[in-house]
């Protein structure tokens, strides 16, 4: 009817567990993965599913996720054991609300190339306080820290690169993805005396994941690369 205000819940349709991970799949270019992953996106998509049904925004929970990362660092930096244990429940927190994002825009329906490009901008400042948190825990190592933050700013950035130079295919899923990254900080702040160990697990594990996506785009672009036909003798 004319004027008549249309909220979300006109559209709004549940959607299962297996449907929304066909969903995810279907978002990242890759098949619907099996196992803990599967697993973790059906749990995630069962929470964000009352949260779709209210009408929260899924750019919100982006913002929040990166607020939690955010506020990690100066947590970290409090003496004691209360500031690092403040930092992982923090960090913890961050990624959980990392992987309800999607979920909520996913359920919603609210999928946008807008919350794409926040989603992937805000995970980069993210990626760059949670080592700085580490290195606050562990009372110095900035230069491995740094080399964190590139190495998992590299991986994004070739696999951002890779996408516009026309990779396709199913998506190379490597061990140094960001769910492995929110865990390594987690239990760095939640162990300071790992935290020097997370960080260098984060330079090693995200740096050769990073080399890793790299050949493999060498690779399916090298295959892709039209072969020039061959002059007749």
């Amino acid at each position: 009817m004319a004027g008549e205000i249309l909220t979300y819940e006109v559209y709004w349709r549940p959607m299962d567990g297996d449907e929304h991970v066909r969903d995810w799949a279907a978002l990242h270019a890759t098949e619907p993965p099996a196992g803990f992953v599967g697993g973790w996106l059906k749990a995630a998509a069962a929470v964000a599913r009352p949260l779709a049904r209210a009408g929260v925004s899924p750019n919100m929970v982006t913002v929040a996720a990166l607020v939690m990362a955010v506020v990690a660092v100066p947590l970290a930096a409090v003496d004691g054991w209360i500031g690092p244990a403040a930092a992982c429940l923090a960090v913890t927190i961050s990624g959980l609300l990392d992987s309800l994002d999607g979920a909520v825009a996913v359920q919603a329906g609210r999928t946008t190339r807008v919350g794409f490009l926040l989603d992937s901008a805000l995970d980069r400042i993210a990626d760059a306080a949670f080592p700085a948190a580490l290195a606050l825990a562990a009372g110095g190592g900035a230069w491995v820290a740094v080399a964190a933050t590139a190495a998992c700013w590299w991986l994004e950035y070739v696999r951002a690169r890779g996408s516009l130079a026309g990779v396709t295919g199913k998506a190379l899923i490597t061990p140094g993805e960001r769910p492995t990254r929110i865990i390594l900080t987690a239990v760095g702040l939640g162990l300071p005396m790992l935290a020097t160990a997370a960080l260098w697990a984060h330079v090693v594990i995200v740096g050769g994941s990073a080399v890793l996506l790299f050949v493999d785009s060498l690779r399916r672009l090298g295959g892709a690369e039209p072969t020039a036909p061959k002059e007749a003798s």
